[in-house]
């Protein structure tokens, strides 16, 4: 009996070894977007609504980081792309507080000579209790804004929740925020790919 427990044990180990969160994704495409055009794109810096005031920052990097593995766009470095948004919008503020409008968005594209610009916010940043135990959880909405017309072309809102794959055993647990903000920005990137491969 106790080999038969022990078998069934590693069945479900086996089957849910690669779950070690709860994602829940939503994503918009343009119908006519021709994402063959983009070439070249800005990464705005996340804005922030999370209690942690780094979190916009954190999930930002880990976001340029998926975008970089991937190399199906050219990125433009933040530094300079921030610098041509900070003189477009004419602030001294952090960039991620500016609220383009679609005639600044393609004054940005003339300037930074590229066609797309990703934007985000983080809604949530923070450790749950489930249980007796806390877990990861992050919520964001990312955008891909045609730089010419200022057109969202592609959007995506996620929720995830790091956690055990069993509650048994502790295998594939994501206790960080920081691994959870990387698995959900491959996740997110990941979609972008291959909603942009299909049109």
């Amino acid at each position: 009996m106790k080999g038969f427990k022990i078998f069934i044990l590693y069945l479900l180990i086996m089957t849910l070894g690669g779950c070690s969160s709860l994602i829940d994704s939503r994503s918009f495409i343009h119908p006519e977007a021709d994402f063959s055009f983009y070439q070249k794109v800005g990464l705005l810096p996340f804005k922030n609504q999370a209690e942690d005031r780094l979190a916009g920052e954190k999930v930002t990097e880990h976001f340029m980081t998926e975008l970089l593995i991937r190399g199906e766009l050219e990125v433009m470095d933040p530094g300079q792309f921030n610098a041509v948004v900070a003189q477009v919008a004419g602030v001294a503020v952090q960039v991620s507080m500016v609220e383009l409008t679609p005639a600044q968005i393609a004054q940005v594209a003339g300037v930074a000579d590229i066609q797309g610009i990703f934007t985000g916010t983080v809604h949530d940043y923070k450790m749950v209790q489930l249980g007796s135990e806390q877990y990861p959880m992050i919520s964001m909405t990312v955008k891909f804004i045609d730089a010419l017309t200022g057109k969202v072309v592609w959007q995506n809102s996620v929720t995830a929740t790091g956690g055990p794959n069993l509650p048994i055993v502790s295998i594939g647990e994501e206790f960080t925020l920081g691994q959870l903000s990387q698995k959900i920005s491959e996740e997110v990137v990941e979609d972008f790919s291959k909603k942009a491969s299909s049109k």
